[in-house]
């Protein structure tokens, strides 16, 4: 019986093995799993372009073959024109911090495969790196746009870009005006976190309008903000400083208007006073508002050049600890700054007597480490006596009222052929200074004001406008006499190759694109935040 049973074990055993080898004689495949990469982790397009994506695999899937199956997704939703294998899309819908998916499906074994890349789609006039042009054809007023829709970082050049000869007439009935003198954007303040397109007041001869920043659209006729519906008597207005709450405007005359906004979310929510303003007793006349691209939260006030009384001042958007109080109200900002000494030759600001202003601006210095921001004012002046150049600089600390003036820095500019027509300062911490005059563009070495300026691009007309307010300090727009558009790339210029600084346009001009005698270029900074 032992024997039985143990020839019978043996049995099992030996029948048991031929199964297990038996497994193994079955044909199985591995399958390789699909990997799917897209050339960018992240896609931004322009409302009304065409969109792209070929996607790369790891394994090659024959494009006649019917095993796979391909399915797109923009924010979850599908449509059958996209379920191809590139994707393909003439874009018409807006928005932000959307997904673009491909799924793919191998039909053989039923696995879907996925990846995915970040999505926006911006307005037709929402790109980073984009400029908005005021020109005078024949005393009309023109606005053009140049929009930049794909830039390459790497090589730092314009790979597509979109030239709008009058984006007005596009979003409009009627024409702009006449008689153009210059572009503001401003903004109002933000609800729940939102991306805030900035308003763009359009000033000239005929009566300034304001547009929106999205679409160009005409908001209001600016008439309209003033009380009773119609300008001071013989006024025409003239750019200034939108704040939270103050609003200060001025006219041909140099005299100044205000209006204070008690809802601050909301654009032209009140109206500005008939009566000018006045410091010290007086109504204060052929004044100038430095304009800034910058927010009352982050600075609190703006500063003004009395050109009466020769002197700096600045107006408050209101205090620290008060939305109305001392709103609108004028300081008188010190001879010096109080890091100078008596020795420093300056032009002092409390007396300016004996020098022209020319122009004026804004930039950001930079925080100090204790994050306290700190702003700069640039003052381009003529000395009447001797038609010598100067840049004045001025660094002034702290927000919400209480700027405190630090220093100021005065530079012979010295090299000019002639007394420039216009200057530009880089938005952030600038280490140039650039100059139109004549046909030309100079630049100056802030770390060695001393030099000479040098020159960085000639051109075949006056240089009539120029601006290099741009993100990170990269580009300058020049505008000509004879209406062509430049874009220069500009940062660290004293090392740029010639062949590297015009940008835009690449080659001859286009005939097209001559807009008239550019008045002014304003970069368009999309959102508040920009420093």
């Amino acid at each position: 019986m032992k024997k039985i049973y143990i020839t019978f074990l043996l049995f099992v055993v030996a029948v048991m093995s031929g199964c297990y080898e038996d497994k193994g004689n079955y044909d199985y495949k591995n399958i390789n799993e699909l990997e799917i990469t897209f050339e960018k982790p992240t896609y931004s397009v322009t409302f009304g372009e065409s969109l792209s994506i070929t996607p790369d695999f790891n394994l090659e899937l024959p494009e006649e073959s019917d095993r796979y199956t391909y399915n797109w997704y923009v924010n979850g939703n599908t449509r059958p024109e996209w379920n191809q294998r590139d994707f393909n899309w003439a874009v018409d819908t807006i928005f932000k911090d959307g997904k673009v998916v491909l799924e793919v499906t191998d039909t053989k074994y039923g696995i879907t495969y996925m990846n995915r890349a970040s999505l926006d789609v911006v307005g037709i006039f929402e790109n980073n790196y984009s400029w908005m042009i005021l020109s005078d054809v024949e005393g009309e007023s023109r606005l053009s746009y140049f929009s930049n829709l794909e830039y390459d970082s790497d090589a730092e050049e314009f790979k597509k870009v979109k030239f709008y000869d009058d984006v007005y007439v596009m979003a409009n009935d009627g024409k702009l005006g006449t008689g153009p003198i210059a572009l503001q954007e401003h903004f109002r303040a933000q609800v729940d976190y939102e991306t805030i397109i900035g308003n763009v007041c359009v000033f000239q001869e005929s009566g300034a309008v304001d547009l929106s920043g999205e679409s160009f659209e005409k908001q209001i006729d600016m008439v309209e903000s003033f009380d009773g519906g119609v300008y001071p008597a013989g006024a025409i207005i003239y750019p200034g400083t939108f704040m939270d709450r103050v609003d200060v405007l001025a006219d041909q005359k140099g005299q100044l208007y205000s209006r204070f906004r008690a809802v601050a979310t909301v654009y032209n929510s009140e109206y500005f006073l008939q009566t000018p303003l006045s410091f010290e007793g007086e109504t204060l006349e052929q004044c100038r508002v430095a304009r800034g691209f910058y927010r009352a939260n982050r600075t609190g006030y703006a500063v003004v050049y009395d050109g009466k009384n020769k002197r700096m001042l600045y107006t408050v958007n209101s205090d620290y600890w008060d939305d109305i109080a001392g709103a609108g109200r004028f300081v008188a900002l010190p001879a010096r700054g109080i890091e100078n000494t008596e020795e420093d030759v300056i032009v002092p600001l409390d007396n300016m007597e004996g020098y022209e202003l020319i122009k004026m601006g804004m930039f950001g210095y930079g925080s100090l480490e204790d994050w306290t921001n700190q702003y700069g004012i640039y003052l381009l002046l003529r000395e009447e006596s001797t038609d010598k150049v100067f840049l004045e600089l001025i660094r002034l600390k702290g927000s919400s009222a209480r700027p405190v003036l630090q220093e100021v820095l005065l530079h012979e500019i010295k090299g000019l052929p002639e007394v420039p027509s216009t200057v530009t300062v880089p938005l952030d911490k600038p280490e140039y200074a650039f100059f139109g005059a004549g046909n030309n563009v100079y630049f100056l070495d802030l770390k060695n004001p001393k030099n000479s300026v040098v020159l960085y691009k000639s051109f075949g007309a006056k240089v009539t406008a120029i601006n290099a307010e741009s993100m990170y300090n990269k580009h300058m727009a020049v505008g000509l006499e004879n209406g062509e558009f430049y874009i220069l790339f500009i940062r660290e210029a004293k090392n740029v190759a010639e062949e590297k600084k015009v940008l835009y346009p690449k080659g001859a001009y286009p005939a097209d694109q001559r807009v008239g005698r550019i008045v002014d270029i304003q970069y368009k900074q999309l959102d508040h935040w920009n420093y």
